[in-house]
């Protein structure tokens, strides 16, 4: 029988963002991967042709499965910063690749075209609810955006002295601090 190429792939993906998010890019090993992944590092190569398109790939997947589990809001902006914390505080990999992109150069960097349209159309919606009256205007939109991700993160890469991991009920909690800290950012 033969194998499922695609199924092949997926394995390759979900390894390669353990490793990627454990390692980053510089770190990462395609040995492991491809372990990991129960397929060649010659199979791995042919579907990606080096490990920094493999991890183009990986960064793209979890973007495509964020873009899908958290709506963006822009009349919701609090409540879009709280679903972003929530998805990020169940896959900590991802947030932790987020980090590694930027270390690795930024989106420009790790992005595609797909990316970069969502987040110019998120701009976009963002600049005519300022110019509504609907958000605050006291910042420009990529100021908001980054501060907006600033205090979705904040516990995530704040240095902290309880080193145990968040349970559900402080998950929530901090999940409903974020959405009033962005709502009074956001407010006109």
């Amino acid at each position: 029988m033969k194998p499922d190429a695609g199924a092949t792939r997926a394995r390759i993906v979900v390894a390669a963002r353990d490793e990627f998010s454990v390692h980053g890019l510089a770190g990462a090993r395609v040995d492991r991967i491809a372990v990991a992944a129960k397929a060649s590092k010659e199979r791995l190569y042919a579907y990606f042709g080096d490990k920094e398109t493999l991890f183009r790939a990986v960064v793209e997947d979890g973007f495509a499965r964020f873009i899908e589990e958290v709506p963006f809001a822009v009349d919701d902006l609090g409540g879009y910063a709280a679903r972003e914390y929530l998805h990020l505080a169940e896959h900590p990999e991802e947030h932790r690749l987020l980090l590694w992109t930027q270390l690795q150069g930024g989106m420009a960097a790790s992005g595609t075209d797909d990316i970069h349209s969502v987040i110019a159309e998120r701009r976009n919606s963002m600049a005519a609810a300022q110019r509504d009256g609907l958000i605050s205007d006291a910042f420009t939109v990529d100021d908001l955006i980054t501060m907006m991700f600033g205090i979705t993160s904040a516990w995530m890469t704040a240095p902290s002295l309880d080193c145990e991991p968040a349970d559900d009920a402080e998950i929530q909690r901090r999940a409903s601090k974020i959405e009033a800290a962005v709502r009074r950012l956001c407010t006109p």
